[in-house]
């Protein structure tokens, strides 16, 4: 029997774009543009903060995540 795989390394923390197609947004009509959304996103540690603290309070435990990149 083999041993069971590592769990999958988690993204680094960064600034990270994604293209959209306008058409994809749902706006009600297509468009050959696109647009490029940018996010904060990975595995960001950071310290807990008072606005953090207040933030996961309000959204409960499915709130952001990590810290400033």
């Amino acid at each position: 029997r083999a041993p069971p795989a590592p769990p999958p390394a988690a993204a680094p923390c960064g600034l990270h774009n994604i293209s959209v197609g306008v058409g994809a947004l749902g706006l009600g009509y297509p468009s050959p543009e696109t647009v490029v959304f940018r996010y904060c996103g990975g595995g960001c540690p950071a310290p807990p903060t008072l606005h953090r603290l207040a933030l996961g309070a309000v959204l409960g435990t499915g709130g952001p995540g990590g810290g400033p990149c």
